[in-house]
């Protein structure tokens, strides 16, 4: 497979949880600016999810991210990194949810990723998609 200017192969060395066996992904942003982005198996077509990039449309979504992690990434500076949630739109765009609480980070120059639980009890697993595109999280719908 090649790497496009459109699309990103991504290693993840421990799969996502869930799908541990599936560890080569494509992401790639469907429509230009857009904070949308789908994560497509190259190994499994029929597993696909929907990405959110939150620093997109708010600034009120902020983590730690714990330093195992980074290392297991190779993370040496901030610009190494993107984040993306997991959007879950299984009844519709309407009432969709995204997860706060494990986002999907990438080392950009090494093209590794991991789903990060966080066990933030701040951050929810179903924050309303609605909050995030008014620039809001975590307060309610």
């Amino acid at each position: 497979m090649q790497q496009t200017k459109d699309q990103l192969n991504i290693f993840f060395e421990q799969g996502l949880p869930g799908f541990e066996g599936l560890r080569n992904f494509l992401i790639s942003r469907p429509f230009d600016n857009s904070p949308f982005y789908y994560l497509q198996s190259a190994e499994a077509d029929d597993v696909c999810f929907l990405l959110l990039n939150p620093f997109e449309i708010t600034q009120s979504y902020e983590f730690d991210l714990p330093v195992p992690v980074q290392e297991m990434l190779e993370i040496k500076a901030t610009s190494d990194i993107a984040v993306f949630n997991i959007v879950n739109a299984q009844k519709d765009l309407a009432n969709a949810t995204v997860n706060l609480q494990a986002p999907v980070v990438i080392n950009v120059n090494k093209s590794k990723g991991m789903q990060v639980v966080l066990n933030d009890p701040s951050l929810s697993i179903r924050e309303p998609l609605k909050n995030l595109l008014q620039g809001k999280v975590g307060r309610g719908c």
